[in-house]
């Protein structure tokens, strides 16, 4: 087979590790990249990833990707628009998004299905992934394989986050504002309504049908003035959240995603952090396991972990079924292509 041809639709800290990967795939080639800022069109797309040049140019404009005729976009933005994913399915252009993105359900029952049709009617599918909402979720339905009765599923991501330089990220989030901010908790929510799409996703695997979906957040704030280099938190101000999705059949919990997040050293609740993923299954038998991401070479790169399981997941989306797609739908994504090549 030829190397599957792929667009890179932004270029921050998620796009920019996505580059890396797709540049080390022996089944994928880099052939264009889709820009915001009109200040990076027209720049090689290694410059824009802080490594040598690839020889290929960034524009922005949807015209000149759609003109590419690629198999599939790595489509990573901060925010999304609906319109542009539409043009590209409707092109019959593969989508895999880190951007918000399972199953479409957070952006309204409207948009979701003109985004079904849409692939549907490009004869592609569209897929949505990263590591939590994503790869975290399917780690959680494969422990439950092992069961002969699931009562509860819980996946919990807790970090210090304070590496992920992406202030605009944690502004919209809520940190950085006392907690007493009208509509913090409403904040956090919508910035968050991905993990309602996971919750349901994972209960479809299960074929569990829930009655409801509530979610319950918490925050800590920073005990003194933090300077995080990219952005700062003033003391009592927030720089934690702790919040919990909590999918329910008759009032009892079945599927829970959780996560801790804090910015900085110095934060009240001092909430112990995990360093990464715990998944807990309560059945027959119950499971319980952790997965952390280490990083062993100079020059940290913050984005891999979203990125890669978007990267790997290409070959998969390009022969799935048109339309939305989830990861149990998938066969099993690993790094193929990618085992054996380092020094």
């Amino acid at each position: 087979m030829l190397p599957l041809r792929v667009v890179q639709w932004t270029t921050g800290i998620v796009g920019r590790s996505a580059v890396r990967t797709v540049l080390a795939h022996p089944d994928l080639e880099l052939v264009g990249c889709f820009s915001w800022s009109a200040d990076k069109a027209g720049r090689d797309v290694g410059e824009l990833c802080g490594i040598g040049p690839v020889g290929v140019v960034a524009t922005d404009s949807v015209e000149e990707i759609l003109g590419l005729r690629p198999d599939a976009v790595l489509y990573m933005p901060l925010h999304w628009r609906v319109d542009d994913m539409v043009r590209l399915l409707e092109a019959g252009i593969n989508v895999v998004s880190t951007a918000n993105f399972i199953t479409g359900r957070s952006y309204g029952d409207d948009d979701m299905r003109r985004l079904d049709d849409a692939a549907k009617r490009g004869g592609v599918s569209l897929y949505g992934t990263g590591i939590n909402p994503g790869y975290a979720n399917a780690l959680g339905l494969m422990a439950t394989a092992v069961c002969r009765r699931v009562d509860r599923v819980s996946v919990l991501e807790s970090v210090d986050c304070t590496a992920y330089a992406s202030p605009q990220t944690w502004l919209e989030t809520g940190f950085a504002v006392p907690p007493d901010t009208p509509g913090l908790a409403e904040l956090a929510k919508s910035r968050q309504l991905v993990f309602v799409d996971a919750v349901e996703m994972m209960a479809e695997a299960l074929r569990v049908t829930l009655d409801d979906i509530v979610y319950t957040p918490e925050f800590g704030v920073a005990t003194e003035d933090l300077d995080l280099g990219y952005m700062k938190i003033a003391k009592g101000h927030v720089c934690g959240l702790k919040g919990l999705w909590s999918g329910r059949v008759g009032g009892r919990s079945v599927i829970e995603l959780g996560l801790v997040w804090r910015l900085g050293y110095a934060m009240e609740p001092d909430w112990p952090i995990e360093e990464g993923y715990v998944i807990d299954v309560d059945g027959e038998p119950s499971v319980h396991s952790t997965f952390t991401v280490r990083y062993d070479t100079l020059g940290v790169d913050f984005g891999m972990p979203t990125a890669n399981p978007a990267v790997n997941a290409i070959p998969h989306v390009v022969v799935a079924a048109p339309g939305l797609v989830t990861v149990d739908e998938l066969s099993m994504i690993t790094a193929a292509g990618l085992a054996g090549t380092g020094a």
